[in-house]
């Protein structure tokens, strides 16, 4: 059956497209028109593809870390969308990870076998105080194309699963298990909405957010591929003795071409493929929104900078451009000042831009519980990621200091009430 695509019908909206260095005059100003009034058209799948890729692909697009840079952007195979951590909420002794990449996935988009895909993991003791503790790489690569295209991920080179796409897999301890496939892009945002919010901070009214109620979730009926992993938390906290979790993903291209050897074993893949690092991620709309969010910078962009900064030790550089873009946001409800955090305190907090998950806790219901906890707002969550959390809400109230809302729930996601828990594809 033919699938049909829809425009989501808005106000008139402006989009600076990205400046990439294959069209470096395509940086000018591009005005799509959408009329609210109108019923929007149905398109034919090629049509509503190239559309939601030049939304997608704006400058101004939070979208999470969608297309987050030209480098990211031309290598969709290594593009993260997201990554998520939080308990199982079936089993408090589980740590659930999610990559969401390859925006705009469809039935015959792949993961590529040069790739390894990173969930980076550094344990510490229990607030109030984080101390540096043992760094661990799960890595995952794929193997074969096609539908006979496979997974395979391991911890620190050693506990391994692998298996078919599509189904659970499982390694022979039980404490390891991964999914991998095609499903459902579970992030939610009136994309459209805080476009035209870049919009109005640009033009002649820098005080009035975009945003309509009720809004429009752009990303309802996209899908993306996703990794998603279960590991037992003792083999993570050293059997509970650090039980508080960094987390960030990362994708790392092999130059020469497919990986050998054992996924995630990221010492023994760098001496036989020179590895790139793509993308990265922690807390979503980092890079997006607060990295040169016009996409103004060039040769190169500074997200890409951002995004193959590998090195945790050198993120700090990115304080400044954080710090000036947190002062540019905090206008936009007309009062300074009224952040949570000053623009400088929370630059350096965002420089570190990682998810923070209490394993001691089996509840996961608020993003960034333990960030607060290290505020001394004591809310007894795990924090990290669920698939649930608005974190745009929470982002939003965190960076304009009022109650602004995309007015966007998870409303059209789909969820399993078990492992792997990202829905079936829509």
């Amino acid at each position: 059956m033919k699938r049909e695509y829809k425009v989501h019908s808005r106000l008139i909206v402006s989009v600076f497209y990205y400046m990439y260095p294959r069209f470096p005059n395509f940086g000018s100003f591009v005005e799509i028109q959408l009329e609210r009034t109108m019923k929007a058209p149905t398109l034919n799948p090629l049509t509503g593809l190239l559309i939601t890729c030049g939304l997608l692909a704006s400058a101004s697009a939070w979208a999470a870390d969608h297309l987050d840079g030209p480098l990211a952007a031309s290598d969709r195979a290594a593009d993260l969308n997201d990554v998520y951590a939080f308990i199982n909420p079936n089993d408090a002794d589980e740590l659930i990870l999610v990559a969401t990449l390859f925006p705009l996935a469809n039935e015959s988009s792949q993961f590529s076998p040069a790739v390894e895909y990173r969930f980076n993991i550094e344990n510490s003791i229990a607030p109030p105080v984080l101390a540096p503790g043992n760094r661990m790489v799960i890595g995952c690569r794929a193997m074969g194309k096609r539908k006979a295209q496979s997974m395979r991920c391991a911890l620190a080179g050693t506990d391994t699963v692998a298996g078919k796409l599509n189904q659970v897999n499982y390694n022979d301890d039980g404490d390891l298990r991964m999914f991998a496939g095609l499903r459902d892009d579970p992030f939610f945002f009136d994309l459209v909405g805080f476009q035209q919010t870049l919009a109005n901070l640009a033009g002649a009214d820098p005080q009035q957010d975009g945003f309509t109620n009720p809004g429009e979730d752009f990303f309802a009926p996209l899908n993306s591929l996703a990794i998603v992993v279960g590991v037992d938390v003792n083999l993570l906290t050293d059997n509970g003795n650090a039980p508080v979790l960094a987390v960030y993903g990362s994708t790392h291209r092999a130059d020469s071409g497919k990986l050998t050897g054992s996924a995630s074993k990221g010492g023994a893949n760098a001496a036989i493929h020179t590895l790139r690092q793509i993308d990265r991620i922690g807390r979503p709309a980092v890079n997006t929104a607060l990295i040169d969010p016009y996409s103004l910078s060039s040769d190169p962009a500074l997200k890409d900078v951002y995004n193959t900064t590998s090195m945790i030790a050198d993120w700090p550089v990115f304080i400044p451009e954080l710090q000036a873009n947190l002062e540019y946001f905090d206008t936009v409800d007309g009062i300074v000042g009224n952040t949570p955090l000053s623009p400088a305190d929370l630059a350096f907090f965002l420089a570190d831009d990682r998810l923070l998950v209490d394993t001691t806790f089996a509840t996961c219901d608020n993003y960034l519980s333990v960030e607060l906890t290290l505020l001394g707002v004591f809310l007894n969550q795990c924090g990290g990621r669920a698939l649930q959390h608005d974190v745009i809400d929470d982002t939003l109230g965190l960076i304009i200091g009022s109650a602004v809302s995309d007015n966007v729930d998870d409303g059209d996601n789909v969820y399993l009430p078990d492992f792997p828990f990202v829905g079936t594809p829509q």
